[in-house]
């Protein structure tokens, strides 16, 4: 594909995901950080850091990569706790503090991630954030952020690519 062609078709490409995120509940990165700081990160009288969940089982977040369904966009990954995982090396005792993850997030923004298959992608305050682990593409997306007082819990849903 020529240059000239591979131009419009970003172009179109671009012009119909913004389309669809108009509409959408999905959060961009800077959506979710703006939730996640005015939850606050700690609770109680001793300031204990919140803890981060997301909306499913015992899962929490991980680490954000560049997401298979569309390298340009962002996949915040997770792991399950608890009694979940059958481990014997204290994995089940993992948890995500709400300060580290805001860092993470933050951290995000300008940063360059590598497409799966290739291709480097420079992620922005605008980017849409789906929940996912490297390699996959569920289309499950954060569309809130709900303080629970002690914790925070990423709110997902099923959103149209």
């Amino acid at each position: 594909m020529n240059t000239n062609m591979r131009n419009v078709f970003n172009a179109l490409s671009k012009a119909r995901r913004d389309s669809i995120l108009k509409d959408s509940p999905q959060l961009t990165l800077g959506e979710l950080i703006e939730k996640i700081k005015a939850c606050g990160l700690t609770h109680g009288d001793e300031q204990e850091p919140k803890l981060v969940y997301y909306d499913f089982g015992t899962a929490i977040p991980t680490d954000l990569d560049s997401w298979r369904g569309s390298y340009d966009e962002l996949a915040l990954g997770y792991r399950l706790t608890g009694y979940d995982v059958n481990s014997s090396n204290g994995d089940h005792h993992k948890e995500c503090k709400a300060e580290d993850l805001l860092k993470n997030l933050e951290s995000a923004i300008g940063k360059t991630f590598t497409g799966w298959k290739g291709g480097e992608f420079i992620m922005n305050e605008n980017t849409p954030v789906w929940v996912d682990n490297p390699g996959n593409t569920s289309d499950t997306a954060i569309v809130n952020v709900f303080d629970d007082g002690w914790r925070i819990i990423l709110i997902t849903a099923r959103c149209e690519y």
